[in-house]
């Protein structure tokens, strides 16, 4: 059981203020699904939670950070697709830097915006919760103090 209701983190590079067009409503919106899915993410774990496409074909995702420790410079490799064999994703190396991201703190989710080709995004158009797989693997971190 979580002892904190999950929060939207903001990315470092957005702490200074936001000024891209569009960015103020996604974070309105995270925080939306955020005060929805309070008990978001993984006990004890580090974890992606997909959330969908954007407008400019990009996969949204969250990560959550449920290690009960802050974290930085996050790198994992990651898969996503569909059970019959297709590939979103297919061992893809993901670093989120301290740089871009910040610390990542406990009982925070974070958005992360990954590029989609038109044929990676037909295929998400076909993936549902019973037909889909994902995987972290080489998953490591620091650790901040």
């Amino acid at each position: 059981m979580y002892t904190e209701p999950l929060k939207i983190q903001l990315q470092k590079y957005d702490e200074g203020g936001i000024t891209e067009p569009g960015v103020e409503q996604l974070y309105s919106e995270l925080e939306e699904w955020a005060a929805e899915n309070p008990d978001g993410g993984i006990e004890q774990d580090f974890s992606l939670q997909v959330l969908g496409v954007t407008a400019n074909s990009s996969m949204l995702f969250v990560a959550i950070n449920r290690l009960g420790i802050p974290v930085k410079n996050v790198s994992f490799v990651y898969s996503l697709g569909l059970k019959s064999g297709e590939w979103i994703w297919n061992r893809v190396r993901l670093h989120l830097s301290e740089d871009q991201m910040g610390v990542i703190m406990p009982d925070c989710a974070i958005p992360l915006l990954v590029d989609l080709s038109p044929e990676q995004e037909t295929l998400f158009g076909r993936m549902t919760e019973s037909n889909q797989v994902g995987e972290i693997e080489y998953f490591t971190y620091d650790r901040a103090e």
